[in-house]
C-alpha cells in the first residue's frame, strides 16, 4: 500500500486543477487532499503496535477480490465518486465525479475523470504517462517504464502523483491495502444496484474503511467507503463500482493521448510541484 489513506487519497488527488502561467497547479481538489490525507506517522517500536487481528472470512474473502481483479489481463468499470472537502470553519462540502477506467497489462491504462471540481484524462502507454485537462491550453508528459505496476511506483513516489482507485490497478492489490490493517471483519450481506454484495470493514490508525463485493461469480468491489479520522470533521470518500468487463475491445490508440497541435507540453513533474507549494 502506498499510503495509508487507500484508494480514496489517490481519487480526490484527480481533482480541481487550475494551469496558471504554463504550469498544472492542482487547486481546489489537492487542496482537500491536503487538509484530508494523514500526516506521516511517527517512527514505531514492537511495543507500539498491535497485533492486527482480522477476521479469517473477511482476510479470505479481501484476498479473493484482490486475486481475481489483479490477475486480470484486462478490464474496465466506472465508478461514481462522492468525496467530502473541509473548509478551514470546519463546514463540510461534498462533491462529486464519475471516473472510466481501462486497463491492459502490461502496459496500458487510461483513465477519464468528469466531476464536479473539473474533468481529467490519464495516459500511460508503456513509455510515457501524460495527463490533461480538456479545459486548458497545456498537458504534461514524462517517460514511463514498460510494465504497469513499475509505473504506479515512479508516479506516486518519484513524480507524486497517484491516479485514482490506484490499488485496484497493481497485479497484487491484496499486497497493497493489508499491510496497515489493524481489525477487520465481515459485517454482511447487502443490495447494491441490484447486485448481491458481502460488506467487509477494516480499522487503521488514520482511517476507517469499508469495501462491498460482489458475491456472484465476479468477486468485484461494488462499493468503497473511506472515512479519516485525523480530521475532527469525519471527511468520507465513497465510490460505487458498476460496468465490469473483464474481456472488453480496447483499441491500442486508446492508451496513447492525441493532442492539438495548439496545446503547449510542460513536465509532469510540474504537477507534483505546483500542488506541493500551494500545500
Amino acid at each position: 500500500m502506498q499510503t495509508s489513506a487507500k484508494f480514496v487519497t489517490s481519487a480526490i488527488f484527480f481533482t480541481g486543477a487550475a494551469f496558471v502561467a504554463g504550469t498544472l497547479v492542482f487547486a481546489g481538489g489537492w487542496h482537500a487532499a491536503a487538509q484530508t490525507r494523514p500526516a506521516a506517522p511517527p517512527p514505531s517500536t514492537s511495543r507500539d503496535i498491535p497485533a492486527p487481528v482480522v477476521a479469517d472470512a473477511a482476510d479470505r474473502l479481501l484476498k479473493q477480490m484482490a486475486a481475481y481483479i489483479g490477475s486480470a489481463e484486462q478490464f474496465t468499470f466506472s465508478a461514481d465518486i462522492t468525496f467530502d472537502h473541509v473548509l478551514p470553519t470546519g463546514q463540510k462540502l461534498q462533491f462529486s465525479a464519475v471516473e472510466n477506467i481501462a486497463m491492459q497489462r502490461p502496459n496500458g491504462l487510461y483513465i477519464e475523470w468528469s466531476g464536479d471540481l473539473g474533468d481529467r484524462r490519464f495516459w500511460y502507454n508503456g513509455k510515457t504517462v501524460s495527463i490533461y485537462d480538456p479545459s486548458t491550453v497545456f498537458y504534461g508528459t514524462d517517460a514511463a517504464p514498460p510494465a504497469l505496476d513499475d509505473m504506479l511506483d515512479k508516479v506516486i513516489k518519484q513524480l507524486n502523483f497517484t491516479p485514482p482507485l490506484t490499488d485496484f490497478l497493481y497485479s497484487d492489490p491484496y499486497k497493497s491495502v493489508r499491510g496497515t490493517i489493524q481489525y477487520g471483519f465481515v459485517t454482511g450481506d447487502t443490495q447494491i444496484n441490484g447486485r448481491s454484495c458481502r460488506g467487509l470493514a477494516f480499522v487503521e490508525k488514520h482511517i476507517d474503511w469499508q469495501i462491498w463485493i460482489d458475491s456472484g461469480p465476479q468477486p468485484v468491489p461494488c462499493k468503497l467507503l473511506i472515512t479519516y479520522k485525523n480530521n475532527s470533521a469525519l471527511p468520507q470518500f465513497s465510490a460505487i463500482f458498476s460496468d465490469w468487463d473483464f474481456a472488453p475491445r480496447i483499441a491500442a490508440s486508446v492508451f496513447t493521448p492525441e493532442f492539438p497541435p495548439e496545446l503547449q507540453k510542460i513536465p509532469f513533474a510540474t504537477v507534483s510541484a505546483s500542488a506541493g507549494a500551494k500545500q
